[in-house]
Formats: structure tokens, sequence, C-alpha cells
């Protein structure tokens, strides 16, 4: 995976092999990116949110909700 410069993670974050993280994106606690997947700069993943697997998130996740897709959209809260 590919974290960039002053991103910060959560207790228990997880970052799938592939994903990229671009700068500045917060992970909130319990957070799972998927493989592959990719966030944009400044993104916000709220405790316990779900990237899926090559989803590219364009767009703040709130917390506890998975994203899916290109753009990824919320499947479920």
């Amino acid at each position: 995976c590919s974290v960039d410069h002053d991103c910060l993670l959560g207790e228990g974050c997880h970052v799938a092999p592939g994903a990229r993280l671009a700068g500045k994106v917060r992970c909130g606690d319990d957070v799972f990116v998927g493989i592959g997947a990719a966030v944009l700069p400044m993104i916000s993943l709220g405790p316990g949110a779900v990237v899926a697997a090559g989803a590219v998130v364009i767009r703040d996740v709130p917390p506890v909700t998975t994203v899916a897709g290109i753009p990824a959209r919320v499947l479920r809260k």
C-alpha cells in the first residue's frame, strides 16, 4: 500500500495491499480500506468506515458506512 504525507491513521485502521492514500487523508478508528482502493487528498474516513476493493473515494465517508465503486458511493450505513 501507499500512505502519502500528513495522513492520520486511527487505532485498528487497516490499509490493504495495493491501496493508495493521498496526502492529508484522515482515517478514524477501525477503518478498513480494501485492496487497490484509492482515497484522494484531504478526505476523511469516519470511524468504522469500510472502503471496498478498487473503490475511488472522492468525498468524505461518514462513520460506520460502506462505500464502493468509481467514484465511491454509499452501499450501506
